[in-house]
């Protein structure tokens, strides 16, 4: 039986810790370089889980969909063989008598296993400890623990795939359905969440008004009137926003990292001071929103947050969305994604928008005072009327080339308007 992890003693605590604050970067550098592998290999097999649980359906043998659950078997470490077992049960969860089952190897994790045990071993041998053979058993279950995050983290991004599949589309979902990663028989958290009953408007702002600790993170929010609301200072943290309206709406100092903010009408929307790392406004209607002071930088926070994203965190990504007149007054957003978004006379003075993504957006008459545009790709941008310092200019990705293509254009055009009007002098003077 394992030793519960609150057993372990204060001083192999110390050190899984600091072998686990040394590797991590080192992890997610590594993972990174395959990590599109990773997730696409993922979703395969969740293809082939939905395939499985649809047949189960369409014979009888199961009934509507409440829960995937992903949990890791801990002990399967000790084996060499890290298993995670996946259950697809109905709207009583664990207490579905006849889940269908499957198992996911996972043993690409394993590689990350052993080097945390060299770590371990090395931060051993420096504090001069001994460590009995079943002692390191249990410091390595442990450690089983921080490469869970990671799969978490990794898995996170490979749902957003998944849950498009068509064959997951097919699957009879209860109202509510969730995603779950965790381990076996313990704490597990949403990694994707639907709830399609119908609910109040009324209902949802008094819901919010409460302003409960921990409440509004990880949940499903569809088709909800929430506009001139004020719901500032609250945790949403990997909430999904679909088909929401929430027009000149006050979210000051929220977290929203991680949020999916699908088909949603956010004009005016008020998102000052907020964090949004990893946020997807994709395809939103934010004209004239405020997003001043807000953090959504991609990469590494602070060391806290190593921990709660282990991956680090991604970009925003503003994909098609309909900025017009908005407003990110000394925002950070490094490697936000604006492609083929309206920017149009959008106000951007003093954000730091290195290695952001403006390719095929139309920033026409935007403001860049201050910016740093350091590795920012404007390929294939409408910028006329847009200004920009020679440094700007250096140090983004074709910026030089838009910049002089919009002026040749503006002055083809003032050319052609005083050709046209000397023309129009000649016919009234004969």
């Amino acid at each position: 039986m394992e030793k519960p992890i609150d057993e372990l003693n204060p001083q192999q605590q110390v050190i899984l810790n600091q072998a686990w604050f040394l590797i991590r970067r080192d992890w997610a550098l590594k993972f990174k370089a395959k990590q599109e592998q990773q997730i696409q290999a993922c979703v395969e097999e969740f293809r082939g889980y939905c395939r499985d649980i649809r047949q189960e359906q369409l014979q009888g043998r199961k009934g509507k969909i409440g829960y995937i659950t992903y949990s890791m078997l801990r002990t399967t470490w000790l084996e060499e063989r890290p298993i995670y077992l996946v259950e697809a049960a109905n709207a009583l969860w664990v207490l579905d008598s006849k889940p269908i089952r499957f198992e996911w190897d996972t043993s690409w994790t394993y590689s990350y296993w052993t080097d945390l045990q060299q770590k371990l071993r090395r931060e051993v041998e420096k504090q001069h400890v001994s460590l009995p053979e079943l002692e390191w058993e249990q410091v390595m279950l442990e450690a089983a623990v921080h490469i869970h995050v990671l799969v978490v983290n990794m898995m996170r991004l490979a749902i957003k795939k998944t849950v498009c599949l068509p064959e997951f589309q097919e699957l009879d979902r209860e109202e509510t359905f969730e995603i779950r990663v965790g381990e076996y028989m313990d704490h597990t958290i949403s990694v994707y969440k639907e709830d399609r009953r119908a609910l109040e408007a009324s209902e949802i702002r008094s819901w919010l008004e409460e302003q409960e600790e921990h409440a509004y993170s990880y949940q499903a929010l569809e088709k909800i009137q929430l506009s001139d609301g004020d719901y500032s200072q609250l945790d949403f943290r990997y909430t999904a926003f679909r088909q929401i309206e929430m027009e000149h709406s006050r979210l000051h100092g929220c977290v929203l990292v991680g949020t999916m903010w699908e088909e949603s009408q956010l004009d005016g929307i008020d998102l000052t001071y907020s964090l949004l790392h990893g946020a997807d406004f994709s395809g939103c209607s934010m004209k004239g929103a405020i997003l001043d002071a807000v953090m959504g930088n991609a990469g590494y926070g602070s060391d806290a947050a190593l921990d709660w994203e282990p991956l680090g965190f991604a970009g925003v990504d503003f994909t098609g969305a309909s900025l017009q007149g908005a407003r990110f007054q000394d925002a950070q957003l490094r490697e936000a994604v604006f492609q083929d978004a309206s920017l149009q006379r959008a106000f951007l003075n003093g954000a730091d928008l290195t290695d952001a993504c403006f390719a095929g957006a139309d920033v026409s008459g935007a403001s860049f005072k201050g910016a740093c545009l350091i590795g920012a790709d404007f390929t294939g941008a409408n910028v006329q009327g847009a200004m920009f310092t020679d440094a700007q200019r250096r140090g983004a990705i074709g910026l030089e080339w838009a910049t002089l293509e919009a002026s040749l254009s503006h002055k083809e055009a003032s050319a052609s308007v005083q050709a046209r009007d000397a023309a129009g002098k000649r016919e009234w003077l004969h």
